[in-house]
């Protein structure tokens, strides 16, 4: 889809003009429109699991990995969220992704920038960097898709090429959130993405998948095994938030 003027608009005038905290409306740091204490109260991701990222318990057998993915590990080798999925972030999201509140879903974006550089200061990071797709149908009736919006913050911050068009969602899926257990999800999202990139997909051997929540890995589970038909051998997951199963 190609960009509006309106979307064009909304980012520069956001580069332009500074604007009050995205939590308490109070006057905050003009790079982040975030104030410091808003900043500093955020429900960061703490403790989790080095596959899915799901929050482990402290009284947890196995401090690196939860029991789910020591039984059935993922199709992907990570999953890392800024933030767990919990008030003032489900809000602050639910702005963006419904609202178009374009503000909220840059600075959130930049915070996990900044997760995923200070983790990869030591080491390689990914080769691409993939936004899990929405469907056309869908995306016409938001007019974005955000996690593409996501994606293009990290992108540049981090400074790792993306591809806005390497996977597509081929068909229109009812809503993950209305789907009741594991096997209907799953079900659900059955041959729902496709390759539309071969060629560059072959010629890169790590991704990583950008989404703005993961709550029951479905999805990006879903793009994972796409991703692993196309020869990628290492594949992260970067979120802005990760809630509970």
């Amino acid at each position: 889809m190609p960009e509006t003027p309106v979307l064009n608009l909304s980012r520069r005038l956001l580069q332009l003009m500074p604007s009050p905290c995205i939590v308490c409306g109070k006057s905050s740091r003009a790079a982040y429109s975030l104030c410091p204490d808003c900043e500093f109260d955020l429900p960061w991701a703490g403790p989790c699991c080095i596959r899915c990222g799901e929050e482990l318990p402290a009284t947890a057998p196995n401090p690196r990995s939860c029991a789910g993915c020591t039984l059935h590990p993922p199709p992907f080798a990570c999953c890392r969220a800024a933030f767990r999925y919990q008030s003032p972030i489900d809000s602050l999201l639910s702005g963006f992704k419904f609202r178009a509140r374009f503000e909220a879903g840059n600075v959130l974006a930049l915070l996990l920038a900044e997760k995923i550089a200070q983790h990869y200061r030591n080491t390689t990071p990914p080769d691409l960097l993939l936004p899990v797709p929405l469907h056309p149908k869908r995306l016409r009736q938001r007019g974005f898709n955000q996690a593409l919006e996501i994606a293009r913050v990290v992108s540049k911050k981090c400074d790792i090429p993306l591809s806005r068009n390497a996977i597509v969602k081929m068909r229109d899926t009812t809503a993950q959130t209305k789907m009741h257990s594991a096997g209907a999800r799953k079900q659900n999202l059955k041959n729902a993405f496709g390759v539309a990139d071969n060629v560059l997909l072959h010629r890169v051997k790590s991704v990583a998948l950008i989404d703005d929540v993961v709550t029951t890995m479905a999805t990006v589970s879903s793009v994972s095994r796409e991703l692993r038909g196309c020869g990628i051998r290492h594949i992260d997951v970067w979120c802005l938030a990760r809630a509970s199963r």
